[in-house]
């Protein structure tokens, strides 16, 4: 079970507000609370140590109950253990025997294990901005598959998917679309452009210094786009963003995700560059392809996963953006799918 410390730095008048709203559900959730003054005398720290399960309702009731002010300030952080144990089969236990009431509750709550909004909204982001770090991960990552493609050593190629530096903003890109976060939005847009730029600029400049005299079996692969690659990159999509939902570090969702990003991008890149042009629309017609599924899929499976802004506007707001991203990416997918069927006739 993971654990989360939640502090929280109030002024002393709001103490008697605090306590009773953490004691509210204590019960319930089984999570631990204290108290203790700071050194400057006119602030408390409450601290909370709970499961990752029940973090995200603790701190929209906090963030409910501070709304009015700015005096205060919330911080997330792990725990790796609690002594006297939390434990979750006593309270799956006493939820059987309370029935469907207690179910009920369950469902109100994040019970799918999930890390809450506000820490996948502080993980997203640190990959999602534009940064000198990040254009370095972009020009390695993408030297690595240039090798490993013209080379067609598998090893090679997956060595540059752990790097993974275009997974960062499109996981922004679906979570901005689904929270209604403009800014978000336009820093993944920026930051995604950035990348893909860098890394097909690149590529295009090593096929034309270099060309393809004997292209690889890898390099050709991504020259066809086969209905079975808009499965693969759904489901990859949808298995990186549940990864990432759950705490997972991105290096080790980058390799599933990754396949279906960095090696056509390149491919494409190194086509055009020796003047294969028909190979290089193919690869370019698989990356734009694979970006789509992946963010439509990415929308989707945050709202299954019960990510939502804490706000009624922007909740509203959040709707109507994700309702046309879905019909934006649904319409490219389908012209896309109009092609590949151009292609094979």
């Amino acid at each position: 079970m993971a654990l989360r410390v939640i502090e929280i730095v109030t002024p002393r008048e709001d103490k008697e507000d605090v306590a009773k709203s953490l004691e509210e559900r204590q019960s319930d959730e089984g999570y631990v609370f204290w108290g203790s003054p700071l050194d400057d005398g006119e602030s408390l720290s409450f601290r909370v140590v709970l499961d990752v399960r029940e973090t995200e309702d603790v701190l929209d009731k906090m963030e409910n109950l501070f709304a009015w002010t700015d005096k205060y300030r919330i911080v997330v952080y792990p725990a790796e253990a609690t002594l006297p144990r939390l434990d979750p089969l006593t309270k799956e236990e006493e939820a059987e025997k309370n029935g469907d009431q207690a179910g009920e509750e369950e469902d109100n709550g994040n019970g799918n294990g999930r890390i809450s909004r506000e820490e996948l909204y502080a993980d997203v982001l640190d990959t999602t901005l534009l940064s000198r770090h990040y254009t370095m991960l972009v020009l390695f990552s993408s030297l690595v598959g240039i090798i490993g493609l013209m080379r067609g050593n598998v090893a090679i190629i997956i060595g540059a998917m752990v790097l993974a530096p275009l997974l960062g903003p499109n996981v922004g890109l679906a979570l901005a679309t689904t929270l209604g976060d403009r800014k978000l939005t336009w820093e993944s847009i920026k930051t995604l452009a950035v990348g893909v730029v860098l890394c097909f600029a690149l590529s295009a400049g090593a096929g034309l210094l270099l060309g393809l005299p004997d292209p690889s079996e890898e390099l050709m692969s991504r020259s066809v786009t086969e209905f079975s690659d808009i499965i693969l990159a759904m489901v990859s999509g949808a298995a990186g963003i549940i990864t990432v939902t759950l705490g997972v570090p991105t290096s080790l969702v980058g390799v599933m995700v990754a396949l279906s990003l960095l090696p056509p991008l390149i491919a494409c890149g190194l086509f055009l560059g020796a003047s294969m042009f028909p190979e290089a629309g193919g690869a370019g017609l698989l990356f734009a392809a694979n970006v789509i599924c992946l963010n439509l899929a990415g929308v989707v499976t945050f709202l299954v996963q019960g990510i939502r802004p804490l706000s009624w506007y922007e909740k509203e707001r959040a709707k109507k953006a994700t309702l046309q991203a879905a019909i934006i990416w649904t319409v490219l997918l389908a012209a896309l799918v109009g092609l590949m069927l151009l292609q094979t006739r």
